[in-house]
């Protein structure tokens, strides 16, 4: 009797262990353009008549994934366990480039691939960091890195080139602000870099 009343109770105690542990959900993240980014201009003639193919953003290899990427020492990652980008990061960016390109109406045609022609210019992209850094204060920054070139294709020279390495404090340990302050970085150095296009090729 003594026995069976220990193994109910042992029983019990188990099962309500089990019942009270919460569902691990994961969250998904993306990067995207601010809407104002999108804007189509009214002007359809293109400030210079060429066309431009945009290679497929090239992340390096310890970023080139789904898992966040956490930086708490210099050469030391972590990858979060229940949280992940939506798609890996490339997947996100290259398109970024294509619609902000078009809408801008910077180039005649702007493409990931164009089969007619070959084109005139091509824009490579290079992500080297793409994560969140933990700093001193245990505080979060987002962290990227990276550079745009233009190449002509005629000749395969590097015309221009523009290189970024920001890192920016959010204001809460939220992986919400840090794809928002991803977004905003690679947007705001997007647009850095089309100024310089427009001012050196538009002549």
């Amino acid at each position: 009797m003594k026995y069976l009343l220990l193994t109910s109770i042992l029983c019990a105690v188990i099962l309500s262990s089990c019942g009270s542990q919460k569902e691990v959900i994961k969250k998904y993240y993306v990067i995207e353009s601010p809407e104002d980014s999108l804007t189509v201009s009214n002007d359809s003639s293109s400030i210079i008549n060429a066309w431009c193919e945009v290679d497929g953003v090239e992340v390096y290899p310890a970023f080139d994934t789904r898992r966040i990427v956490l930086r708490d020492e210099s050469h030391q990652v972590r990858y979060f366990g229940n949280h992940e980008w939506a798609v890996p990061p490339a997947d996100f960016l290259t398109p970024i480039i294509i619609d902000y390109l078009a809408n801008r109406n910077i180039f005649a045609r702007v493409a990931n691939r164009f089969w007619e022609r070959t084109p005139d210019y091509r824009l490579q992209t290079t992500v080297f960091n793409l994560e969140v850094v933990s700093s001193k204060r245990k505080a979060f920054e987002a962290h990227l890195n990276l550079r745009f070139d233009l190449i002509e294709t005629k000749t395969d020279a590097i015309l221009l080139t523009h290189t970024a390495d920001i890192k920016s404090e959010l204001k809460e340990r939220d992986l919400n602000l840090l794809a928002a302050e991803i977004s905003n970085i690679f947007n705001q150095e997007l647009n850095h870099f089309s100024d310089k296009i427009e001012h050196n090729l538009s002549k």
